[in-house]
C-alpha cells in the first residue's frame, strides 16, 4: 500500500509540473452583434387553464387520446426559439412548482384502490405560442383534467 502511495505521489508530482507559458493562440471570431449584455434577458408568465378549457385528442377512452391547450405566447420570438431556453413549471399547491414534464401516480379509491393510473402534464412551443397537454396512462379520457396552472420562463 505505501508503494502505491509513493507511485502515485511521485506521478501527481511529476505531471502537476507547469512550464513556461506558449504562445498567445489566434483571433477568436466576433460575437454576436447586437444589445449588451446579450443572454441575461428572462421573461415569465402564467396560466391557469379551467376544466373546460382542456380539447380531447380522439375519443373519450380511445387510444392515444389524450387532453391539450395551445395559447398564444408572443414574447416567445423566433430568436428565442431558435437560440433561447423555454422552461415550463406546474403549481402544485402554494409556493410549490414542479418543472414540466410532471408525472403523477394515481389510485382510485386510495392506495387500496383497484384502478391504477399516471396522469402527466407536458408542454411544447413554438414561435408564438405555448401547447400544454394532460395524459392518463389508462386512457380514461371520459373525465377532463381539473384546473391547472403552469409557468412559462423564456431565457435569451
Amino acid at each position: 500500500m505505501k508503494k502505491l502511495i509513493l507511485l502515485l505521489s511521485m506521478m501527481f508530482t511529476l505531471f502537476a509540473c507547469e512550464g513556461e507559458m506558449g504562445p498567445m493562440g489566434p483571433q477568436g471570431p466576433e460575437g454576436k452583434p447586437g444589445e449588451p449584455g446579450y443572454g441575461n434577458k428572462w421573461y415569465t408568465t402564467s396560466f391557469t387553464i379551467k376544466s373546460d378549457q382542456w380539447e380531447l385528442v380522439g375519443e373519450p377512452g380511445e387510444l392515444k387520446s389524450y387532453y391539450m391547450v395551445v395559447l398564444d405566447l408572443h414574447q416567445l420570438t423566433e430568436e428565442i426559439f431558435e437560440e433561447g431556453t423555454v422552461v415550463g413549471y406546474i403549481s402544485m399547491g402554494e409556493n410549490v412548482k414542479n418543472g414540466l414534464p410532471y408525472v403523477m401516480h394515481t389510485a382510485e379509491g386510495g392506495t387500496d384502490g383497484n384502478h391504477y393510473w399516471t396522469q402527466t402534464y407536458d408542454f411544447d412551443f413554438a414561435p408564438g405560442s405555448v401547447a400544454f397537454y394532460a395524459t392518463f396512462s389508462d386512457f380514461e379520457t371520459q373525465k377532463r383534467p381539473g384546473d391547472e396552472t403552469f409557468h412559462i420562463v423564456l431565457m435569451w
